[in-house]
């Protein structure tokens, strides 16, 4: 059985212009770059499996889709939960892999089908959803962690300096992300800020009980999806 390594390096140089740019140690230097290099090898696996997606009379649709889950959308969606996306990037993201889908439901121009019909057919929801799910899923495991392991201190050192940062709008981050998420959600409940270290505290607290985390989850997923209205309109061919 051939055993490749899994684990991936980013060598960050202390003097290259590369540094200053870094926003997270992950797959990549960046958000963005992460994200298109996940497009691109996501498209790659799709078309490795392309005799599967055009024998529409041969394979079944629900092993089609078995399929892209376990070949393609797994490779699109690794590390998503660490993904910080704007406003405008999520309706592109959720455009990508809708085409896919159409790609293994073998829909092609001339027919056209409307974005929620698509998601019906194929079982699916859009991207940003996911992504949604997955940074909250993460964000309680590492809550549930002791405190002094490296990601609890890198947050709770983020809230406490955040006041010394420099003036003007912030950049797109996780925190930032995850700010705009409990914003949106209108459940009295439940807490909808996080700007502070006792912001952090509090959630924290309400981590440890998982069903109460799965209610404050579920109160910011039922309002991100209520939002969302890529699925409305067909995409254009």
């Amino acid at each position: 059985m051939l055993i490749t390594n899994k684990t991936k390096y980013t060598l960050v140089q202390k003097d290259g212009e590369d540094r200053k740019k870094v926003k997270k140690v992950g797959s990549l230097l960046g958000d963005t770059e992460d994200i298109e290099r996940r497009k691109q090898l996501s498209n790659l696996a799709l078309q490795k499996l392309s005799s599967i997606w055009i024998r529409n009379d041969k394979v079944k649709q629900v092993t089609r889709l078995n399929l892209y889950r376990a070949l393609v959308k797994s490779i699109l969606l690794y590390n998503c939960g660490t993904w910080s996306l704007t406003k405008q990037e999520e309706p592109k993201l959720n455009t990508f892999p809708r085409r896919q889908l159409r790609i293994i439901s073998n829909i092609k121009y001339p027919t056209v089908i409307r974005n929620n019909a698509l998601y019906q057919k194929t079982d699916e929801t859009p991207k940003s959803l996911t992504i949604l799910e997955a940074r909250w899923r993460l964000f309680g495991h590492i809550l549930r962690q002791a405190i002094n392991t490296p990601p609890n201190v890198a947050m709770t050192k983020y809230f406490k300096t955040e006041g010394s940062k420099q003036r003007g709008r912030p950049k797109t981050s996780i925190v930032t992300t995850l700010r705009r998420d409990l914003k949106s959600h209108n459940n009295d409940h439940w807490p909808n800020k996080l700007h502070s270290i006792n912001d952090l505290d509090h959630l924290r607290d309400i981590a440890q009980n998982r069903s109460d985390w799965k209610h404050l989850t579920t109160a910011v997923y039922r309002s991100a999806q209520a939002g969302t209205s890529v699925d409305v309109a067909a995409d254009g061919h």
